[in-house]
């Protein structure tokens, strides 16, 4: 028996005992997902774009400090996180290199640790292949609003979303932010958004609950500076306000608006009107002769 124990230890040093590599046909729907459609939603303004994506680079390098074989594989050092003109209060992962954030939430973060804590749960999704796992049916030829479409009927599971949240709190804290105000994000939320949570949600008090019970061992130290101070940040947000888009939402906008809400504890009604005419028109009737 030890001698076995042992040969499976030398087994995994020697080839890796590690996670999962992203599977292509995830990777190559979320990349003709984001080319054919949602970059066209990307802001471009480089000081919002350089700042959203130095805040994700930062929960990245926390991810590899917290689970550094499970984020080995390249993929997860290359995902880019955009902010986009969507008004929904969401953060959302195709399962590929990108990461959307909505310019919705962005509004509502008060400061940079809120954002970094829906940052690193949209990331924990991606490292977890949530979007693996969810049956669906990746093919390049199928339109792109029915791929979107697979998206609100395919949604991540309350154990998946539950798991999100406690690996997100370890990139999060990894990353150099405090623990402590990992909670503030739900906490704020769930006096903005007070209904009653999804089936596949978990509510948002409960949810900052669980956040202050793993910050209550953390230690209290010294953390670096955030990546925006805090009158810089409040700047930045201000330059994004404008950005949301008109009532009548382009592909990319009612795409976005659709995806099923990783944020709240159930859609808006706004998400569910895009889902509704994202809804695909079931084919007529076929009448037999009589």
């Amino acid at each position: 028996m030890r001698t076995a124990a042992i040969s499976v230890v030398m087994a995994c040093c020697c080839c890796g005992c590690f996670a999962p590599a992203p599977a292509a046909q995830y990777v190559q729907q979320a990349r003709r997902l984001h080319d054919g459609a949602l970059a066209s939603a990307v802001v471009t303004n480089p000081d919002l774009r350089d700042y959203i994506q130095l805040v994700g680079r930062r929960i990245v390098a926390g991810a590899r400090a917290a689970e550094p074989d499970r984020t080995r594989d390249p993929l997860f050092s290359l995902v880019q996180f955009h902010l986009v003109a969507c008004a929904v209060p969401n953060v959302f992962t195709t399962g590929g290199e990108h990461i959307y954030v909505c310019n919705g939430l962005f509004q509502l973060c008060r400061d940079e640790d809120e954002l970094a804590a829906a940052i690193a749960h949209a990331y924990a999704h991606a490292v977890d292949l949530d979007v693996e796992h969810l049956d669906l049916h990746p093919d390049a030829n199928v339109a792109l609003p029915l791929v979107a479409w697979e998206f609100v009927t395919h949604r991540f599971t309350l154990a998946q979303e539950r798991a999100a949240d406690q690996l997100a709190f370890e990139f999060y804290t990894r990353a150099g932010y405090d623990p402590a105000k990992f909670a503030a994000l739900f906490e704020h939320l769930s006096t903005l958004f007070p209904q009653p949570a999804a089936g596949d949600r978990v509510p948002l008090v409960v949810r900052a609950r669980l956040a202050r019970d793993w910050a209550a061992p953390a230690p209290r130290e010294r953390r670096p500076l955030p990546v925006a101070d805090p009158r810089t940040f409040v700047s930045l947000r201000a330059q994004a306000a404008p950005l949301n888009p008109e009532l009548t939402p382009t592909q990319s906008q009612l795409f976005l608006r659709a995806f099923p809400n990783c944020v709240l504890s159930a859609d808006t009604p706004d998400q569910q009107a895009a889902q509704q005419i994202l809804r695909p028109v079931p084919p007529p009737t076929r009448l037999e002769p009589s």
